[in-house]
């Protein structure tokens, strides 16, 4: 399939920078657009503290440099990708951000996760990937 836009998901994490590295490589070998999206998640967090404008701000500012890292990545295969950070609980945010953008295909990164990791993040990317299409309509692609 031809694409027009990837969204790929971005963390800090060394699988989430491999998904960017592949989302760029993609997107130039079909000329598509390039969008890399960071979400501000404090859901899981508890009471006060997810609600202190402080811990939210830090989130924001942390996503900035990852999102500025995957797009360096995506300079190196000469690509210039539009970086997007918003605040939201993650499958939120990737499905606005698919929705505006108009997306036809989402890439994440595969992340082994902890059992407490797990609990927090409701299971392993995977566990997503079919609400994920139906939230959005496009195709999920995640990148081990």
């Amino acid at each position: 399939m031809n694409y027009q836009c990837i969204v790929c998901g971005v963390t800090g994490s060394a699988h989430a920078q491999g998904a960017a590295l592949e989302a760029a490589k993609l997107a130039k070998q079909q000329s598509a657009r390039l969008v890399y999206v960071y979400a501000a998640d404090t859901s899981f967090l508890k009471g006060g503290l997810a609600k202190q404008k402080g811990v939210e701000d830090s989130l924001v500012h942390l996503g900035e440099h990852i999102v500025d890292m995957a797009g360096e990545l995506a300079v190196s295969q000469g690509v210039s990708p539009k970086k997007v950070v918003k605040k939201g609980p993650v499958m939120e945010v990737l499905k606005a951000v698919v929705l505006e953008e108009k997306a036809d295909l989402l890439m994440l990164g595969h992340e082994t996760r902890t059992i407490f990791e797990k609990a927090m993040f409701r299971g392993e990317v995977e566990d997503h990937v079919k609400e994920l299409e139906s939230k959005t309509g496009v195709a999920v692609k995640i990148v081990v």
